[in-house]
């Protein structure tokens, strides 16, 4: 009886919400479409519930549970509106008419939903070349989900509840990770961070990859935590299957990506002196191995590649990488062409790396016209990121002199910045792929932001105010030119923009580096 009462809100809610979904939805018949929700909205909560169990039992605090809440409502709240509103309020294009953000996610839930009504095996989406999803297992999830739960109609809300719920899972393994390696403060602050970022919201909406692959590296990165307690064959297996099971199929150069984040750190941090070291090293190696076959499979297929082997990874990243983005923003820009004009060559890749350093950019999605809808997404994705940046820049010198050279807060201000000057490169200025790319690794953001935050309250230092204040004033003043750029061009070109905006930082850290220095001759005189 005990148990009952247990299990009774998580069967009400079941029942609750698998009921206004399916309303909500409309598609086919109503009882077949509440079939489908309560089926997948069972296996949701069961997951939920598997995943609190293993990360919040004991001493979790209660506000965990809101925070998972709020995080899995955003989700759904957002898929659902915007399933609703794009058609209404968005562009007139097929994605849009059809309820869909992402491009590749109208396209890959198009080919699963063809896929799940053929009389074609599901393994097929692995073997078969598909032009949406060249990994396969999201095509295959998908398909799945469709022929088990919805095969007489296509109800794509399932799948957008499906990533809502992967998605709410990063924020309690973040807490996890960020709670055994640098405490319940930053622990706090890292799973409000994962539960309200914008992009994280606007992905675990959608029908994309990359909320699977983040809640993958959180578990991982939580597996490692207990790895650090010294409880090795929990932590390894904790690491080894979402790597296995979440992220390879879905991605396998992610997965290799993965493996590497947490490879590095056992290295970074000198733990390769215990004598049980080889039973960490030698599945991460073995696993990563798998990974590197399955990309070099994956990436052969590509028509315009022609190499062999693993020389086709080589290729693949020059003729996709940054050169390709250039060509496009040249063409695209207005003042890009006007920026390339007014330097060299060879400042142009860095400066364009740096530009998508600081996309979404929200000086550009406060001033552009468009329409209302899609100005509101892109104001919310850009205030996100310039609020997260003044922690991730304050980090690494606070790491540094905090914790040391070979200290984790330094290897996750390591990791950050170079998978996102990596993701820059890739994705160059593009406002969609960059933050896309640079969105995986959410965790690791948004546990280093904790630290970033927690130390500068404990040391009492100014610096993360004044980082504040120089991405807020560089913000509005680039927000400034940007609105009046057509009436002052080309009398006040971008050239001149970033050249008022490089004066200020520089005088402004040059003050404040003097009057640090004054104050403490001061005070030891």
């Amino acid at each position: 009886m005990s148990r009952f009462k247990i299990w009774l809100p998580w069967i009400g809610g079941v029942l609750l919400v698998s009921g206004i979904l399916a309303a909500l939805d409309g598609q086919g018949e109503m009882l077949s479409g509440w079939l489908a929700y309560f089926a997948l909205c069972a296996m949701s909560a069961v997951m939920i519930w598997l995943a609190w169990r293993w990360v919040a039992v004991g001493d979790s605090p209660r506000w965990l549970a809101v925070v998972l809440g709020v995080a899995l409502t955003l989700r759904l709240g957002v898929g659902i509106a915007l399933t609703y509103a794009l058609p209404r309020f968005g562009y007139d294009e097929e994605p849009q008419r059809a309820g869909y953000v992402f491009y590749d996610a109208f396209i890959r839930d198009g080919e699963a939903w063809s896929l799940a009504t053929s009389d074609k095996m599901l393994i097929s989406a692995f073997t078969e070349r598909s032009g949406s999803d060249q990994y396969g297992g999201l095509l295959y999830v998908s398909a799945l989900t469709y022929r088990s739960l919805s095969p007489d109609v296509h109800r794509p809300l399932l799948i957008v509840v499906l990533a809502a719920v992967i998605s709410s899972l990063a924020v309690l393994f973040t807490w996890g990770f960020a709670a055994m390696t640098f405490g319940p403060g930053v622990a706090a602050f890292g799973a409000w961070v994962v539960t309200l970022y914008p992009d994280a919201i606007l992905l675990g909406a959608s029908q994309m990859r990359e909320p699977f692959i983040g809640t993958a590296l959180a578990i991982v990165l939580y597996g490692y935590g207990v790895l650090r307690l010294g409880r090795l064959k929990q932590g390894l297996l904790t690491m080894l299957v979402p790597a296995l099971v979440l992220a390879m199929p879905i991605s396998p150069p992610y997965a290799l990506a993965i493996l590497g984040v947490v490879g590095g750190a056992w290295l970074w941090e000198k733990r390769l002196i215990t004598s049980r070291s080889k039973w960490f090293i030698m599945p991460l190696l073995g696993l990563a191995l798998v990974a590197t076959l399955l990309v070099v499979r994956s990436w052969s297929t590509i028509g315009d590649l022609s190499s062999a082997g693993f020389d086709v990874l080589l290729e693949w990243w020059k003729s996709a990488g940054a050169q390709w983005q250039l060509n496009l923003l040249w063409m695209q820009s207005d003042w890009t062409r006007r920026l390339f004009r007014g330097t060299p060559d060879w400042a142009h890749l860095p400066l364009i790396v740096v530009y998508g350093l600081i996309r979404p950019f929200l000086p550009a999605a406060i001033v552009d016209h468009g329409a209302p809808l899609w100005r509101m997404i892109a104001i919310m994705r850009g205030v996100g990121w310039i609020v997260l940046l003044p922690f991730l820049l304050y980090a690494p010198l606070a790491a540094l002199r905090r914790s040391g050279r070979r200290g984790l807060p330094t290897y996750l201000s390591l990791v950050v910045w170079l998978t996102a000057i990596l993701a820059s490169y890739r994705g160059a200025g593009d406002q969609w792929d960059n933050p896309r790319y640079r969105f995986v690794f959410v965790t690791v953001q948004a546990a280093l932001a904790g630290w970033a935050w927690v130390n500068a309250r404990q040391i009492s230092s100014p610096w993360l105010r004044r980082t504040a204040l120089v991405v807020g004033i560089s913000t509005g003043l680039f927000t400034l030119w940007y609105s009046q750029r057509y009436k002052w061009l080309p009398y006040f070109s971008v050239v001149h923009a970033i050249g008022v905006v490089g004066t200020f930082i520089v005088l402004f850290l040059g003050g404040s580096i003097l009057y640090d220095v004054l104050r403490e001759r001061q005070t030891d005189a």
